[in-house]
């Protein structure tokens, strides 16, 4: 029985999976594979210092698709290395944004391959 009272609420996965007879398989994305992110800064970090630090990780000005001035940055990297963005004391939230890239370069004027 857990703290809280309740049987098996921090029961050992591996045991669980044990007595179920089950196989766990947990998958992502390629961490090669690229995809498009939106990464936001916290609001005390400097919009220019976290543009100018986001594109020294990403490594091209072209995978930087747009920043606004409110905090955030819609980038085209690899899946591993949205999440190794996520280490990053300036930067607050790194997560996956599927949108139609054509139509986004018709609004915008942003080339998007």
């Amino acid at each position: 029985m857990s703290g809280d009272g309740r049987a098996g609420a921090n029961a050992d996965p591996k045991s669980i999976v044990e007595r179920f007879g089950a196989s766990v398989d947990i998958t992502g994305p390629d961490p090669d594979a690229d995809g498009f992110f939106f990464v936001k800064r916290p609001a005390a970090v400097d919009h220019d210092a976290f543009v100018t630090g986001l594109l020294g990780v990403i490594g091209a000005t072209d995978r930087l698709v747009v920043h606004h001035r409110s905090g955030f940055a819609i980038v085209r990297i690899s899946h591993g290395l949205a999440g190794r963005l996520r280490a990053f004391s300036w930067i607050d939230t790194v997560g996956a944004v599927q949108f139609d890239p054509t139509q986004f370069a018709a609004v915008t004027g942003a080339p998007v391959e």
